[in-house]
């Protein structure tokens, strides 16, 4: 073997190569490590904490911060408007042992990123340590574009969830940064044998998942729908009280989180449950930029047994007329509502939405049974929803993604975040979808919000050892947008230069169709419907109107086929348009 030995220029030369090679390996490692470090969750004092802390409850002056220290800790939160520079402080307070620590942080800025960051220690200690920096929104401005992610069905506590796979979701969350997320229900609770649950496995089931959602948490605050597997139903809370599923999970969930409360901010449930629950933080509402959002409860108020259907399912009339009056007072460009299911049981969307309470009519498809079952409540859910504009009602439950539509009213079911065979929902469920747009796999639904328009994207997430050239991790797998209401006039819009009665659209109808009008100046309004012998049926509209453009629904599912005319008084102005219905 010839050996080569370097002179001294070269023996350097061959120094400085080698430098600058460590150099560039040392870049290398280092831009990896930020990278890897930027796309997974922020990491935390397992040793002192059980998750990373979690927001919830933000408005345009505060928000809620929740962490469930190990041990006992003086902890504080440090914050500001500049990243890593931090102009105000909390209190100090001290934690004990597994008690959630719950911080309200107050005399916010609206429609501003804030940065903040935990300080705790020993209380035998010297120095505070220094958590990593997380990052919040307070209420965006209307014109305001921003993201909100939704997931559900997570199954954790059974064999459907893994949870490596939904790490992944998670993380991909994460990256979308999204000013919140929903998280959709059957999350926390197991009840696949109500009567044998000790409270103590229900307060273990809410605690167990403070990591995945604190993945998320620590920067897109937390709301939450209430799934069936919860057990926190009406059924469940009149079975031996206070000792049953239902009490034990409502006091578990309010422990480790925190839900909007009715007041100046959120609308929702005011009225205190005994047990030690107070308000059950079950529903509520709150606006957000150009949208409306709108968090319903379908299992609290159904009594009659532990699966209800037909009519024993229902809102319960509360709940009900204070939806409609959330819907009515809005003005918003996009209204979205989230439940569990349509009707709380069963599977699919559209097929269910025709009867019982949600859409009026009986079992059999052709008799008329909302006025009579719910005799003074003003429509039944669905056709509320379609008269106020509401655009998408988003739900889980049946485990895969599919989007339908009924009168302009898109359904929209959301799949598992956790599901690593990624075909459950479809191979269980996809034939009550009847739709194309239906698709299986595991993933996560973005919501992307702005003046002009808003997009819903369904995101995959895939495990790495299943990532291939046909199954990519964030990919987006299906895509629709949804164009904002025009019924509103708002402050810079430009008003109508006239009077308008448009045509009816779709005509002819069954059972229901739009009808579009525009003022030019305040006035007194009347939108009346007519049979085809002139006696009045139905009075649509009967108030003082600002100038603007608006949209009536005109539901005739309780009407026979026909011709029916509509008109439009307002001052001097009158006229009538003439209205198909064809069943």
């Amino acid at each position: 073997m010839k050996i080569c030995r370097l002179n001294k220029k070269q023996t350097n030369r061959f120094l400085m190569e080698t430098k600058r090679a460590y150099i560039i390996i040392f870049i290398a490692i280092s831009i990896i490590s930020l990278v890897t470090k930027c796309a997974s969750a922020l990491t935390i004092d397992t040793n002192s904490f059980v998750s990373n802390q979690i927001l919830s409850c933000p408005t345009d002056n505060s928000i809620t911060i929740r962490i469930v220290p190990k041990k006992v800790l003086q902890i504080y939160y440090e914050y500001g408007t500049t990243s890593y520079t931090y102009t105000n402080q909390t209190s100090i307070v001290t934690s004990s042992p597994n008690v959630p620590v719950k911080v309200d942080v107050f005399n916010l800025l609206p429609n501003t990123r804030y940065y903040y960051r935990i300080r705790y220690k020993d209380p035998i200690e010297q120095q505070f340590t220094i958590g990593e920096q997380c990052k919040f929104m307070t209420q965006r401005a209307k014109g305001s574009n921003y993201v909100v992610t939704l997931h559900g069905d997570s199954h954790l506590y059974d064999k459907k969830g893994v949870a490596s796979m939904m790490r992944v979701t998670m993380n991909n969350i994460t990256s979308d940064n999204p000013d919140f997320d929903m998280e959709m229900g059957d999350t926390f609770g197991d009840d696949r044998n109500p009567p044998a649950i000790t409270q103590e496995q229900m307060m273990a089931l809410h605690l167990n998942y403070l990591p995945y959602i604190g993945m998320v948490g620590h920067s897109s605050p937390f709301f939450f729908t209430l799934g069936n597997h919860e057990g926190e139903s009406g059924y469940w809370l009149l079975q031996t009280p206070p000792n049953n599923i239902a009490v034990w999970g409502t006091l578990a969930r309010k422990y480790y989180y925190s839900l909007p409360e009715p007041g100046g901010f959120y609308s929702g449930n005011n009225t205190s449950e005994v047990y030690g629950i107070g308000l059950p933080q079950n529903y509520y509402a709150w606006e957000w930029g150009d949208a409306l959002f709108v968090v319903l409860d379908v299992y609290r108020y159904c009594t009659a047994s532990e699966t209800p259907g037909l009519w024993d399912w229902t809102l319960g009339a509360q709940q009900y007329n204070w939806f409609k009056q959330t819907l009515e007072n809005s003005n918003a460009k996009y209204k979205f509502v989230f439940g569990h299911h349509v009707r709380g049981y069963g599977r699919g969307g559209d097929t269910l939405v025709k009867y019982f309470e949600w859409g009026g009519y009986e079992n059999n498809g052709t008799a008329w049974g909302f006025t009579a079952r719910r005799p003074g409540w003003a429509a039944p859910v669905h056709q509320l929803m379609v008269q106020n504009h509401v655009q998408v009602f988003f739900q889980g439950h049946d485990h895969l993604f599919a989007t339908e539509q009924r009168d302009g009213l898109i359904y929209q079911e959301i799949g598992m975040p956790s599901d690593s065979t990624y075909e459950i929902g479809w191979l269980a469920n996809s034939d009550a979808y009847k739709g194309v747009n239906k698709f299986s796999g595991t993933g996560h639904i973005r919501l992307s919000i702005g003046p002009d328009l808003a997009r819903v994207d369904y995101i995959s997430a895939y495990e790495p050892y299943d990532t291939n050239s046909t199954h990519h991790n964030r990919a987006v797998i299906y895509s629709y947008t949804i164009s904002p209401n025009t019924f509103v006039n708002e402050e810079g819009n430009e008003l109508p230069e006239s009077y308008r009665l448009e045509q009816n659209y779709p005509n002819p109808f069954n059972p229901s169709t739009k009808i579009r009008y525009e003022i030019p100046s305040a006035g007194y309004v009347k939108l009346t419907v007519y049979d085809a012998l002139g006696h009045e049926i139905k009075i649509l509209e009967d108030e003082k109107k600002s100038a603007g453009i608006y949209e009536e629904m005109f539901d005739a599912s309780e009407y026979p086929s026909g011709i029916y005319f509509c008109r439009l008084h307002s001052g001097e102005f009158s006229k009538t348009i003439r209205m198909i219905l064809l069943k």
